[in-house]
């Protein structure tokens, strides 16, 4: 294998940028016919890096590449001339917004990748890469800075080894894109750790996402492997859609960063992590997630979270199929199982709300549910328009009377369980029991979501 070495070409430790000096390493080893960049020993300041087909970016340990703070600093692909970038218009559609084209400000990241294959970003142990929590007024939020890494319409993509700290927005957010695998990566702070929308054959093994907002996320996505990783969290250790999910031997049981939204506007400009005032409590460990920004290729069904243990959680499952709401207002979930899982200190109804013309199904097998210290009289679960709801050798702790509201007709099965009390309840019931319900007649009412170019 080549290697091009960027202390080669004259990267060095300096409060000045090196971005130009690095990416003629890439560009070097990607018109030479591939090979690996490397990064020594050292602290590399650096604005947005574009990496190339058949490039392999290599981090040795103590090597940390640290993002800008300015977020002009993440523009310099528009100019590139070795594979020149025809910039995409940005409208107010789903199709058109800002999040859905890979040449907007929204898409930028401290490491892009644009039509490649064969790209990959390994770390030794011990080594970082710090997107400093760029802040930018026109980012999301009217805040959020470039992610991480930013890799559309790619194939044959690998990451491994390094930790990625301070995530300006998303960690990874990989678009149009298959065969990625994930492997010992640790991610800490920042945004989500990683998002994936319409991709395919996809591995996250023996992952540490450590966020102040989902760990993992994504829909449209087909054949998708989650396997062994701890899924801290600040927000949703799940908000997934997809065809063919299989989530195994998972985690997630600490919240130590918090959701920066509220951070006060000079801390954000500063690049804080989290304050007092941040939101920190995983709000569910599965979310189900499917907006407009994508025509499904597929309906979202066999997903299976098997052995994935939580605590701390607000809710044991969210699929709100109601019209409110643009997150969930694509196509509904049609089948998810869990297997031998355990979800502890629950101190809120969850919510099955499918589609009355593609019912959900949904199977919980051999798995504890238990309610946190104070909140024993509160239902666990409201539900509608599901073929099947199944509790199999499910243990119910800490409820007075376990209690599932629901408000269509369909039958609940329980067998070999903890008892549950099943009530029929009008939609209005359930809605109460649920903050962030709403009745399906508010559709009638103009109380829909909207789509624009700013909803990301």
């Amino acid at each position: 294998m080549k290697i091009f070495n960027i202390a080669d070409y004259g990267a060095t430790f300096s409060q000045e940028l090196q971005t130009e000096k690095i990416q003629k390493a890439i560009d070097d080893c990607f018109l030479a016919g591939g090979g690996r960049v490397l990064i020594p020993c050292g602290i590399y300041r650096t604005g947005g890096l574009r990496l190339r087909s058949r490039v392999e970016l290599y981090l040795e340990s103590g090597a940390i590449l640290q993002g800008s703070r300015d977020p002009e600093d993440y523009l310099s692909f528009i100019k590139d001339k070795i594979e020149p970038v025809t910039m995409e218009p940005i409208g107010n559609t789903p199709a058109t917004g800002r999040s859905a084209v890979a040449t907007s400000r929204w898409c930028n990241g401290l490491i892009r990748v644009l039509d490649a294959k064969d790209v990959a970003i390994v770390g030794e142990k011990g080594s970082y890469i710090d997107g400093v929590n760029c802040y930018d007024p026109q980012g999301e939020e009217n805040y959020r800075g470039p992610h991480g890494i930013s890799i559309w319409r790619s194939e044959n993509i690998r990451f491994e080894g390094y930790t990625f700290i301070n995530s300006g927005n998303w960690c990874h957010a990989i678009f149009q894109s298959k065969n990625i695998t994930a492997k010992n990566l640790t991610v800490y702070g920042g945004h989500d750790g990683f998002d994936v929308r319409t991709c395919d054959n996809i591995l996250i093994e023996n992952c540490i996402f450590n966020v102040g907002d989902d760990s993992i996320a994504g829909f449209d996505n087909n054949d998708m492997v989650v396997r062994g990783c701890t899924l801290n969290t600040a927000c949703q250790s799940l908000r997934l859609g997809g065809n063919n999910v299989l989530v195994e031997n998972c985690v997630s049981d600490e919240r130590n960063f918090g959701f920066r939204l509220r951070l006060s506007l000079e801390e954000k400009m500063a690049g804080a992590l989290s304050n007092e005032n941040c939101r920190r409590e995983c709000t569910v460990p599965f979310s189900y997630y499917c907006d407009h920004r994508a025509i499904l290729r597929k309906p979202a069904e066999n997903i299976v979270i098997r052995n994935f243990h939580t605590k701390q959680t607000k809710e044991l499952i969210r699929l709100e199929f109601t019209g409110l709401h643009r997150w969930c207002c694509n196509r509904s979930l049609r089948e998810i199982t869990f297997e031998n899982c355990s979800f502890r200190e629950i101190l809120r109804a969850g919510m099955l709300w499918g589609d009355p013309n593609e019912k959900v199904i949904c199977r919980f097998k051999n798995c504890t549910i238990a309610c946190k210290e104070g909140f024993e009289k509160e239902p666990f679960l409201v539900a509608a328009n599901f073929e099947e709801l199944l509790f199999e050798d499910c243990t119910f702790e800490g409820w007075e009377e376990p209690t599932l509201l629901v408000a269509t007709d369909e039958p609940v099965k329980i067998i070999r369980s903890t008892p549950i009390q099943v009530e029929k309840s009008t939609p209005e019931e359930c809605m109460e029991a649920h903050p962030w319900g709403v009745v399906p007649e508010d559709r009638a009412a103009g109380r829909t979501f909207r789509l624009s170019a700013d909803q990301d």
